[in-house]
C-alpha cells in the first residue's frame, strides 16, 4: 500500500514562515502584518547558511509553506493546486466527468462519506453514510484534502475506481470497485401516504430540484392533501441557490439564511415569493447525514416556526468555499463565508437538533421499520386533529 508523505509539524512551522517572503518583495513599502519580519529574517538564514542551499528550490519551498498555513489554519476544506494541477482542474471543472455520486467531507482526520447520492454507482455499490474511505485505487487518503481526494474519485466516463471502505461499526475494511458515471439523477419524489399526507423527499439539491419540487408539490396538491413531510434524510446538500428555493415553497416571508465573510460583512438570502406549500401542517425528516443546503431549508423552517424537525443531530457543514487564484497561477481552495440560521446559529460544526427526537436503529433498517417516520404521521396527524377541534370551537 503506499503511502502519502506528510511534512513533520516541525517542518510545517518553519517553512510557514517562507511563503510571505514573495509577496514581500512586490510590495512598495514594508507590511506591518506581525510576523513578516521573522519570515524574511527565516527565509535569509535558510538561503545564506544552509549547507546544501546550492540544492534549495524557492517555488518548492513556497508551494510546502502554502500547504503548511493551510493545513495549520483548521480548514479542513482548504488546499492547494501548483500551476499545473489548477489548470487541470479547471479542465476537468468546465467539461464533463464521471463520478461515483458520494459526497464525501473529512471528519476527525478521515475521508468521510456524508451520504451517497440516491441512484448512483455509490448507492448501487455499498457505499453508506458515514463510511470511511481508506484508499483510492491502492493511495492511502491519509494526508490528503478533501479536494485532492475528490479529484482522484473522479475520472472519466466509463472508467473505474476502487476505494478501500470501512463500514461505520466494522473492523475490517473491504475493496468496492465502481465505475464512473456522469451523476445526473432526479432529486424529488413523492407519493401521498395513507391519511392524506403528502411525502416529499429531496436526495440532493442541483439546479433541477426547484423545478422538480414545484412539479411534486402540484401533484401532491391536487389530492387535497392535509399536511406534508418533507425528508431531507442523508441530504448531503448541494447548490445554495436550491436551497432557498426550496425554503421558499414553504415559507411565506422573511429570511432563509444569512453569511458572514472574513470582514464581519453580512449577505442575506430572503424567502422569495410564490411558495406552493405555506400552509399546511409541515414536519422535515433529519439525520446525522444531512448536510449543508439541506441545514439551511431545515434550518430557516425551525426557526420560523413553520414545521417540526424530527430525526437525529444534523452533520454541521456550513460553508462558502472558492478558488483563488494566485499571480503564478497555482491557486487556493478555501473557506471564505460561514452560513448562519435566520436566528444567528452557525451550521458549521455545529448542526441542528430536531424539536423531536428519534433515533433509527440497525434493526429497524433491516426489519424494515422506520420510526422517524412514524413520529412525523403521528405528528401531522395530530396537526390536523388540532385545526378540526379548533374550527370545531370556533362555531
Amino acid at each position: 500500500m503506499q503511502t502519502r508523505n506528510k511534512v513533520s509539524l516541525p517542518w510545517v512551522i518553519f517553512i510557514v514562515l517562507i511563503i510571505a517572503i514573495l509577496a514581500i518583495s512586490v510590495l512598495t513599502k514594508p507590511s506591518t502584518e506581525p510576523g513578516l519580519g521573522q519570515i524574511e529574517e527565516a527565509w535569509q538564514v535558510i538561503f545564506n547558511d544552509y549547507v546544501d542551499r546550492d540544492k534549495l528550490d524557492p517555488q518548492a519551498l513556497s508551494s510546502a509553506a502554502i500547504r503548511g498555513m493551510l493545513e495549520a489554519s483548521g480548514d479542513v476544506h482548504a488546499a492547494y493546486y501548483d500551476a499545473e494541477e489548477y489548470k487541470a482542474l479547471q479542465a476537468r471543472l468546465d467539461g464533463t466527468y464521471g463520478g461515483i455520486g458520494a459526497v464525501i467531507t473529512i471528519d476527525d482526520g478521515q475521508l468521510t462519506v456524508i451520504a451517497p447520492i440516491v441512484g448512483t454507482p455509490a448507492e448501487r455499490g455499498g457505499i453508506k453514510p458515514r463510511d470511511k474511505i481508506l484508499e483510492i485505487d491502492g493511495e492511502s487518503t491519509v494526508g490528503l484534502t478533501l479536494e485532492e481526494a475528490a479529484i482522484k474519485i473522479q475520472g472519466e466516463i466509463g472508467t473505474q475506481v476502487t476505494l478501500l471502505v470501512l463500514h461505520e461499526g466494522e473492523e475490517n475494511p473491504v475493496p468496492l470497485v465502481f465505475t464512473r458515471e456522469e451523476v445526473n439523477v432526479p432529486s424529488v419524489y413523492e407519493e401521498v401516504l395513507p391519511g392524506n399526507i403528502a411525502y416529499v423527499r429531496i436526495t440532493s439539491f442541483s439546479t433541477r430540484t426547484d423545478s422538480e419540487l414545484v412539479s411534486a408539490l402540484e401533484n401532491v396538491l391536487g389530492e387535497d392533501v392535509k399536511g406534508i413531510i418533507l425528508d431531507l434524510r442523508n441530504n448531503p446538500g448541494g447548490t445554495l441557490d436550491a436551497a432557498v428555493s426550496v425554503a421558499s415553497q414553504f415559507l411565506e416571508d422573511g429570511q432563509v439564511l444569512y453569511s458572514l465573510d472574513s470582514k464581519g460583512d453580512r449577505e442575506t438570502w430572503e424567502v422569495r415569493d410564490g411558495g406552493l406549500a405555506t400552509d399546511l401542517p409541515l414536519a422535515v425528516l433529519v439525520n446525522g447525514s444531512s448536510a449543508s443546503a439541506s441545514e439551511v431549508v431545515s434550518g430557516a423552517i425551525q426557526d420560523q416556526e413553520r414545521g417540526v424537525l424530527i430525526g437525529t443531530q444534523t452533520f454541521g457543514k456550513g460553508s462558502i468555499n472558492h478558488y483563488r487564484q494566485l499571480s503564478d497561477g497555482s491557486a487556493i481552495y478555501i473557506t471564505i463565508e460561514r452560513w448562519y440560521t435566520p436566528n444567528g446559529r452557525q451550521i458549521e460544526g455545529n448542526g441542528l437538533t430536531p424539536d423531536i427526537v428519534v433515533e433509527m436503529t440497525e434493526q429497524d433498517i433491516e426489519e424494515g421499520k422506520d420510526p422517524q417516520l412514524d413520529k412525523a404521521i403521528e405528528y401531522i396527524e395530530g396537526q390536523v386533529w388540532a385545526q378540526v377541534a379548533s374550527a370545531s370551537l370556533s362555531l
